[in-house]
């Protein structure tokens, strides 16, 4: 069974962070730059919440407000769903599916250690598979 760690491990635990003080455009810069779909609102040590593409589409150009002016608290999704280390994949990922979102925290002791993503939970269950099948394979004699 795999664990929300087991992803963390293989894709590395890198979340960019905004902050209550940031507008839309440093929060849109902050993903360009990194090349990500999302950004985690984080005051200290507390997550406040999180803003996504899809918050931009809906909550932002759609509304018509300027990226510019719009702090990021108006228009972020919040409270974030959050797992832990030592979650299931499947769970989760049936957590997210069924919320009809597509991040969730990874929340240690109190302190955000990393950030998933349907894709992420997806790719881990892919690799599984394939693992398994060469496995068989291996065992039976029966490769590619």
């Amino acid at each position: 069974m795999a664990t929300i760690e087991d992803i963390l491990m293989a894709k590395g635990p890198d979340v960019i962070v905004a902050t209550s003080t940031n507008t839309v455009m440093e929060a849109i810069k902050m993903m360009a730059k990194a090349k990500v779909g999302s950004v985690i609102i984080r005051d200290d040590d507390e997550v406040k919440g999180i803003f996504t593409e899809r918050d931009l589409l809906i909550r932002v150009v759609a509304a018509d407000k300027d990226p510019s002016s719009t702090p990021i608290t108006e228009v972020m999704s919040s409270p974030v769903k959050s797992c832990r280390l030592s979650d299931d994949v499947d769970k989760c990922a049936k957590e997210l599916t069924d919320s009809h979102i597509r991040h969730m925290a990874v929340i240690e002791d109190g302190a955000l250690v990393g950030l998933i993503g349907l894709r992420d939970m997806l790719t881990a269950a892919l690799n599984s598979r394939e693992e398994k099948i060469r496995t068989l394979e291996a065992i039976t004699g029966q490769g590619a």
